[in-house]
């Protein structure tokens, strides 16, 4: 019933699941060895440097596979694992050295797209925790249901006072917190809850403070050329310092400041180093959190000239956060109002400056301080508090606080309605009052 196999049939089976074991395990090795180096993203991207390993590896397999045959197991699968990971060195440090980098290095104008960030309904919640049990209580409701884009080459101001969700939107565009619901969208594509290399690469952010936000132990060209090791992959020292110091022009800053360290640099200085930092990877998107707050104000306008400058020439998109107006009226495009987690009012620079509609944005525009002085006092000051946003109003959450001749006891009971002004000017009230 049964016939004998020949030795050949043996062999040739033999030799099937030697290939086959052996691409499994190149494979394996090969993608440990390319994967480990985060320098690497950009050529695996490019090139699927394991593949190519895997194959010159079973190439070189050929060689030690008698042994199999034999007997000698463990001297073949020492042979081989030596074999895929000199092999996969080998190839990963030609590619270095051959593939050309530069034009995934250089700054370049961005494609014009409809929306580069658009952020729906979303919502952050941070959970109380109380109780013998340790049981969630309650929520801090940091936002609640806001919704905006930023588009190529625009700059979103989002205005408000301290405490009403800014950072924590940052926070959660950036992947640093985690969302309660809602969608956020780069170039049309869903943002995971884990950012990759792409997005860490294409969304950056300028910190409030300068000083916090360099290593003071490192050089100025090692800050500045992390991003440029870790998400662009370039290796060269000499390619690195000579791209640093192209940073370095483009933020006003000089050859004799690369190797230097953060303490012998003043406060605007410093800040024009973060701004190189951000820009080092080709950014497509840079979110600003307050960034001229701890400078004097000559050397706010320059920082503020320079990230309009950079805008005008490579398009980067802007988010801007702050509470300073007369900032906000210099760099913005649009504004955006928010009060205890939500927007009151969007609209263009222009609508908001000179047509503002809801009572809060008239208020905030009320108590700026003018340079005056023969008279120098406060005109006008926002009264009350703002609510805990753990146990906030019913209604709208600006109505204790309101002072409009149109607030009624609608306020105290309905949620505002968005409401339109006019074409790109929205508002989020009950009862609207006339504008000025």
């Amino acid at each position: 019933m049964f016939q004998f196999i020949d030795f050949s049939t043996i062999l040739g089976l033999a030799l099937v699941l030697s290939l086959l074991s052996m691409f499994c395990l190149t494979f394996v090795i090969s993608f440990f060895i390319i994967n480990w180096d985060p320098r690497s993203q950009l050529i695996r991207v490019k090139f699927p440097l394991y593949i190519i390993s895997s194959l010159i590896c079973i190439l070189f397999s050929f060689i030690p596979l008698p042994e199999v045959i034999v007997g000698n197991f463990w001297l073949f699968f020492i042979t081989y694992c030596l074999i895929a990971v000199i092999t996969s060195l080998a190839i990963k440090y030609i590619t270095y050295k051959v593939v050309r980098l530069k034009k995934f290095c250089q700054i370049s104008d961005l494609e014009r797209i409809k929306n580069l960030l658009e952020v729906k309904n979303l919502k952050v919640y941070y959970p109380l925790i109380g109780g013998i049990l340790k049981r969630k209580i309650g929520a801090v409701k940091a936002v609640d249901g806001v919704s905006f884009d930023v588009k190529f080459g625009e700059t979103l101001g989002l205005v408000g006072e301290s405490g009403c969700g800014k950072t924590t939107i940052a926070k959660v565009i950036l992947g640093l917190v985690d969302k309660t619901e809602g969608e956020i969208l780069f170039q049309d594509m869903t943002i995971p809850p884990k950012y990759s290399c792409y997005l860490r690469q294409k969304i950056q952010m300028i910190f409030q403070d300068p000083d916090a936000s360099l290593n003071p132990r490192k050089k100025i060209v090692d800050i500045i050329a992390d991003p440029l090791k870790n998400l662009l992959g370039i290796t060269n020292e000499l390619e690195l310092r000579k791209r640093v110091l192209e940073l370095l022009n483009q933020v006003s800053l000089k050859r004799e400041h690369m190797d230097r360290y953060p303490h012998e640099f003043s406060g605007g200085q410093k800040q024009r180093i973060i701004i190189a930092r951000a820009l080092a990877c080709n950014p497509e998107l840079i979110i600003l959190d307050e960034p001229t707050s701890a400078l004097d104000v000559s050397v706010q306008a320059q920082i503020l000239n320079l990230l309009k400058d950079l805008q005008e020439t490579y398009g980067y998109g802007f988010l801007f956060i702050t509470h300073n107006l007369a900032v906000v009226s210099h760099v913005a495009d649009r504004v955006a109002v928010m009060y205890l987690g939500k927007f009151v009012e969007v609209g263009s620079k222009e609508q908001i400056f000179s047509n503002p509609t809801h009572p809060y944005t008239k208020a905030l525009l009320a108590s700026r301080s003018e340079i005056d002085p023969y008279n120098q006092e406060i005109k006008f000051v926002i009264k009350g508090e703002v609510p805990s946003p753990i146990a906030p109003p019913p209604g709208c959450t600006y109505n204790p606080r309101c002072t409009s001749d149109a607030r009624t006891k609608d306020c105290e009971l309905k949620i505002p309605h968005m409401i339109k002004i006019d074409e790109g000017h929205f508002i989020w009230c009950n009862n609207p009052p006339t504008s000025k």
